[in-house]
């Protein structure tokens, strides 16, 4: 017999209610010993919401390294002893645009940029300027960019190059973010968050489980993004890197994972959920399941610091899984 708890919180969001967060903390628990019940309900939502289209995309590090922040997770860091060089590596226009190239022959709709550091100086952002116009127009690709903290109007000059959306994420609530970063503060990454919407730039905004933060945590960002309206919400599973803070925390296991995901899906039902970072490591065989825990996007290729898995592989599953690779909006 199915969840009564579960039951109830599915009927409200396909009836086109929201929970609150007694509910949501109801429904967790519920979760808890009912796992093949709450991905039930939380595949009807995603059906409900997004049919079977999936949104799939693939980034490059524009710049790769270097960076001065502390996130604890991070390889990227100049304060830790990791595989990544401590000069930023920066890659060159041509690089870039064979990055997108490629992606585009996979088959991949959507391209990011990314860029490791807190901020970007005028001149990049002029260069930047000048590769999203070149991609957008010669390969018609999706773009979105990681930059760091921007304000209103170095959004605005992303959006007239042509840029669709930002990601820029919350990475945990915002208890725990001073336990997992200490070089900036959360009240930055919201403000980030809201100039680049206020330059009508869609969001991209998520985080890294994993990471020591509690359920409480897992809800109260998942709270927060819902709050700020992003319409993407990157989940992340850490990876752990030699030589960070968190390079020795035991991973979360499969099950763990589409719990999270699934729950995610029953706060934010009409959001694009897209598993990014981690997601091979901690998923292995599991990888397919994300979609019937709710999952309606992922990373294809290979992520920043860390390999992911073939675009060729993930466009052959969906396939497999009779779901439709979707250009971001």
């Amino acid at each position: 017999m199915m969840n009564e708890i579960i039951a109830k919180c599915a009927g409200m969001i396909l009836e086109g209610g929201q929970l609150d967060r007694p509910r949501i903390e109801e429904l967790a628990c519920a979760a808890e010993s009912n796992f093949d019940d709450l991905l039930y309900q939380a595949n009807r939502i995603r059906q409900r919401y997004f049919g079977n289209r999936i949104k799939v995309c693939s980034i490059v590090p524009g710049r790769l390294g270097g960076c001065n922040q502390d996130c604890a997770f991070c390889a990227q860091s100049v304060r830790y002893d990791t595989h990544i060089d401590k000069k930023p590596q920066v890659l060159s226009d041509d690089e870039i645009m064979a990055a997108a190239a490629e992606a585009k022959k996979n088959g991949v709709p959507n391209f990011g940029i990314v860029y490791s550091g807190k901020a970007i100086s005028n001149e990049e952002l002029s260069r930047l300027e000048r590769l999203i116009a070149k991609i957008t127009d010669d390969m018609g690709l999706g773009m979105c960019a990681s930059l760091g903290i921007i304000d209103e109007r170095q959004a605005r000059r992303l959006v007239d190059a042509g840029l669709n959306r930002y990601n820029h994420n919350l990475e945990t609530s915002e208890r725990h973010f001073a336990e997992v970063v200490t070089t900036h503060k959360y009240a930055d990454r919201i403000s980030t968050i809201q100039a680049a919407q206020s330059a009508g730039l869609g969001i991209c905004a998520g985080g890294i489980f994993g990471i020591g933060e509690t359920e409480g945590d897992r809800i109260d960002m998942a709270l927060e993004l819902r709050r700020l309206g992003v319409d993407t919400v990157p989940m992340n599973f850490l990876h752990p890197i030699e030589g960070t803070p968190l390079g020795k925390v035991g991973t979360l296991q499969p099950r763990q994972i589409l719990r999270i995901i699934a729950l995610y899906r029953f706060i934010l039902p009409e959001v694009n959920l897209k598993i990014a970072g981690g997601r091979v490591l901690n998923l292995r065989d599991l990888q397919s399941w994300i979609f019937k825990a709710g999952a309606t996007g992922i990373l294809s290729g290979n992520y920043l610091t860390t390999a992911g898995r073939a675009v060729e592989e993930d466009m052959q599953m969906l396939t497999d899984l009779g779901l439709e690779a979707q250009k971001c909006s």
